[in-house]
């Protein structure tokens, strides 16, 4: 039966068509993960420094800490993160420098984490933004 040359070729393009579905999936999903990934960048905020970490066990965790520099009001670069991120009020205050952060657990295998901490300086605003996505893997 397994020798049989209609089984192989009904094998091989059942193969392909699982190939291509998944690619194609993927494909799909990288616009998605690209605007998740640039999300936290202010609007007309210049990079100052930018790194990303990926660990692969025992779960997946992708971190981005980023340094942005905006010449824009304090409080309206508070006010963009507090509402799109949801941050809510500050979690602690120190001098010229106010942090705000979350933690959020979805469908128990994704845990989002962010802070943000938005500093005065003489010149203009600078925002120090952490943002962590760590998918836990099933245990079957």
């Amino acid at each position: 039966m397994h020798s049989d040359p209609g089984y192989q070729r009904r094998r091989t393009a059942a193969l392909g068509l699982f190939l291509a579905a998944v690619l194609c999936s993927c494909a799909g999903l990288g616009p998605v993960l690209y605007r998740t990934y640039e999300a936290a960048a202010y609007p007309g905020a210049t990079v100052i420094a930018d790194q990303t970490l990926t660990r692969y066990t025992p779960n997946l965790v992708v971190r981005r800490n980023t340094v942005y520099r905006s010449a824009d009001r304090f409080d309206q670069i508070y006010n963009w993160y507090s509402v799109n991120f949801t941050l809510g009020p500050e979690s602690y205050a120190q001098s010229n420098c106010i942090l705000m952060a979350k933690s959020v657990t979805t469908g128990w295998i994704f845990d989002e984490q962010m802070s943000v901490t938005v500093c005065h300086t003489p010149k203009d605003q600078m925002m120090f933004v952490m943002r962590s996505v760590m998918f836990r893997y099933p245990s079957w």
